[in-house]
């Protein structure tokens, strides 16, 4: 009997694949020397949305997690989300709950702030991780992001700590807000999705699917994932975005656990991607890359499609209708014309 341990492999396994890695070796060496820099520094980490940025942060989180010494608590990384319509004041309660602060969403400002620098001191902190950065960018004030990025800059300065943030391209507007805060940045580090056309990253993706399914099939018997031909129809399903990918086959085996399946088949992967993917209305014929009958041969449509997985269709124009009182006045207009 398949139990939820075995449904929950996906969610155990990190795949350090070149660019998670080079992100990783990248924070670590910002990490291992934040003590004892002169000034506090930045690391950007950016890419589309399920190229793995949360992932490479918080693995590398769980390997230095909060103790409790002699004098109190230590907690070497403050790691926090932005929230949605976000302020620097929201922001600063979120950091003071990871840090476990009560009331961490009492005070002012100036308060929170002030007492997050104490806090920070107090517990050693030497790693800022910021998450969905973009959120700064997304409210659309240029103040807002001015605001922000000052406060940053004050506070790696005044707690020499390392500031690592993370989310969509547009989180390098925020960040040039402050010229003395980009300037504390390093060069930023890119988390593609991967390309079919590249040879070296198509042979990652289907590395990657020869780990999972090497994992899988201690629980399960599946077809060879990694093969070529079902390799490119995971790619043709996910985007070669590994957040799709680690989704589709989560819900695979979550499937064949309820349903007490001791094997998986290409239909099992099927009903799991009609299942687990957003699908975008707007958007006609989606790929079904495990469907019967689907033929999977590299064509510049079937890439193009693929590739604009993950991707936010822009909303059609709504037709603009003329005040009613415009319109009054247009016939009125009409009248005295015609007399």
């Amino acid at each position: 009997m398949k139990t939820n341990n075995s449904a929950s492999i996906v969610e155990r396994m990190v795949i350090p694949h070149t660019a998670f890695a080079e992100a990783r070796q990248r924070i670590e060496q910002c990490f291992a020397f934040s003590a004892a820099k002169a000034e506090g520094e930045g690391l950007l980490i950016v890419g589309e949305s399920g190229t793995g940025k949360t992932s490479v942060l918080k693995s590398f989180q769980l390997n230095h997690m909060p103790t409790r010494g002699c004098d109190g608590m230590e907690i070497p990384i403050l790691y926090a989300s932005v929230p949605p319509m976000p302020t620097v004041k929201s922001l600063a309660g979120v950091m003071l709950a990871a840090l476990n602060a009560p009331d961490s969403e009492r005070g002012t400002e100036n308060e929170k702030s002030r007492r997050l620098r104490i806090l920070m001191k107090e517990t050693g902190t030497r790693m800022v991780m910021i998450d969905e950065f973009q959120h700064f960018y997304d409210r659309g004030k240029r103040q807002i992001m001015l605001h922000v990025a000052d406060w940053l800059k004050v506070l790696i300065d005044e707690t020499r700590s390392t500031l690592v943030v993370a989310g969509l391209p547009s989180c390098r507007v925020v960040i040039n807000e402050n010229e003395q805060l980009a300037r504390r940045f390093m060069a930023s580090i890119q988390l593609p999705r991967f390309s079919w056309t590249d040879s070296r990253q198509r042979g990652e993706f289907i590395s990657i699917l020869e780990e999972y399914h090497n994992q899988i099939a201690k629980d399960f018997s599946l077809p060879k994932l990694y093969s070529e031909e079902l390799a490119f129809r995971f790619f043709l399903a996910t985007g070669g975005l590994m957040g799709y990918l680690s989704k589709l086959l989560r819900t695979t085996l979550r499937d064949a656990a309820d349903r007490k399946r001791a094997s998986i088949t290409l239909e099992d992967l099927n009903i799991a991607h009609a299942r687990a993917m957003w699908f975008d209305a707007t958007v006609q014929e989606q790929l079904r890359p495990f469907e019967k009958g689907f033929r999977p041969e590299v064509t510049v449509d079937a890439l193009n499609r693929a590739t604009r997985i993950g991707t936010v269709a822009d909303l059609p124009e709504k037709p603009t209708r003329p005040r009613s009182g415009m319109r009054k006045a247009e016939s009125i207009n009409a009248a005295l014309v015609a007399a």
